[in-house]
């Protein structure tokens, strides 16, 4: 099974007891890909469905291989808050994103788009100050309607767009669930919303857990301040935001430049808007989330049930591979000490509750790792666990 070198370090890891395996950078560098090449297509596929009152569109791409080395199992991936599932698709600078990767090694993969995030085409045309969420392909709705839908379109509204999706999809399938940043504790949660698939486990890069462990983690270890978005609030990303969010990597990783030019060539694929509901949601900002039911009139647990603890029954079913950049500052940097970092956390407590957890260190890789060079060595992680059984009930 294994070429050797990192390989068989790496599948020997997975075996032990040890929660953290880490790489050295010439390590990763001769990771190679597990399986063969292969030819794939890319699909559209829209949903829609009602919640809280409206109606809402769900846009994601499937990805399939012409020959499948599994047809049992596929890959769901969810993006990180600002984003869409073209982060999924191509890097700035044109190399295969990670679905791009999972497709060409013979699996299929599904990627997602939150609702108002995809515009119609997918190519937004409006300056990111300028722009709203669509929440409906087919027409333009009244600015005082998207900015109620900007209070109703919650954790749960997106993944039961994402569960319909699936099972329309990928039904009767083995599901790996992989989130970025915010889609982290979407995929932790995607079981309760997929009728027709059996979500078998987690895959990571700078995913975290379920924002209910994001609480506890920062309650427990202080390696995060509390904070919280004004309810009308809607974040929009400029290249001051990339920089101040840590985002910005050595310059021999990020071909497409700096934090201006990336602004600059993910804009029209990425809505680069966020709203304070999903900020304050996975940010577990509790205080101010008890406002949205009193301006809504939604129950309160709307707002609050993704802070509950994920199906201790499905727990002790999954395993779960989380991986982190050395330089991903919420991910890794925070937390003096190894257990209090969020990765080492989150894989402590999947460890405790599953069949089995680990945490992968990657060197010099920040939160945007994912589109940098190299890129397609994270979803070799994911498929030589695939491949050693690691997965397998």
């Amino acid at each position: 099974m294994s070429t050797g070198g990192i390989d068989e370090k790496y599948l020997e890891g997975l075996k032990s007891g040890e929660l953290l395996l880490k790489l050295t950078w010439d390590e990763w560098l001769t990771l190679s890909a597990p399986f063969e090449h292969v030819d794939f297509s890319v699909e559209d596929v829209t949903v829609r469905y009602h919640r809280n009152g409206y109606d809402w569109d769900m846009h994601g791409s499937l990805y399939s291989p012409v020959r499948e080395v599994d047809p049992r199992r596929a890959f769901v991936c969810f993006h990180g808050g600002a984003g869409s599932e073209k982060i999924m698709d191509l890097t700035p600078d044109g190399r295969p994103g990670l679905a791009r990767v999972l497709a060409s090694q013979g699996f299929k993969a599904l990627t997602l788009t939150y609702p108002g995030h995809y515009p119609p085409g997918g190519v937004w045309k409006q300056p990111i100050p300028e722009r709203m969420p669509v929440y409906l392909l087919d027409r333009e709705l009244p600015t005082e309607e998207i900015k109620d839908r900007n209070l109703k379109c919650t954790f749960n509204t997106i993944l039961q767009g994402a569960g319909l999706l699936t099972d329309q999809h990928l039904s009767g399938r083995e599901i790996l669930g992989f989130g970025h940043s915010t889609g982290g504790p979407m995929a932790a949660h995607l079981t309760r919303f997929s009728k027709k698939t059996k979500v078998i486990g987690l895959v990571g890069f700078g995913s975290g857990g379920p924002d209910g462990w994001r609480l506890e983690w920062r309650n427990k270890t202080g390696a995060e301040k509390y904070v919280e978005k004004p309810v009308d609030h809607v974040s929009r990303r400029s290249p001051d935001t990339f920089r101040e969010s840590g985002y910005v990597d050595p310059p021999d990783l990020t071909p497409w430049g700096g934090a201006d030019d990336y602004i600059r060539l993910v804009s029209p694929l990425r809505s680069q808007m966020k709203t304070s509901l999903c900020d304050n949601q996975h940010n577990a900002a509790v205080e101010i989330l008890e406002e949205y039911p009193k301006r809504t009139g939604l129950p309160r647990q709307e707002y609050f049930d993704h802070l509950q603890e994920p199906d201790p029954n499905w727990l002790k079913t999954i395993k779960v591979l989380l991986t982190a950049g050395e330089n991903d500052k919420g991910h890794w940097v925070k937390g003096d000490r190894l257990q209090d970092k969020r990765e080492m956390f989150m894989g402590a407590k999947y460890a405790a509750t599953t069949r089995g957890a680990h945490v992968v260190l990657i060197p010099r890789y920040g939160h945007v790792g994912y589109a940098e060079l190299h890129n397609e060595k994270i979803a070799y992680l994911w498929l030589w666990a695939v491949k050693s059984g690691y997965f397998d009930s």
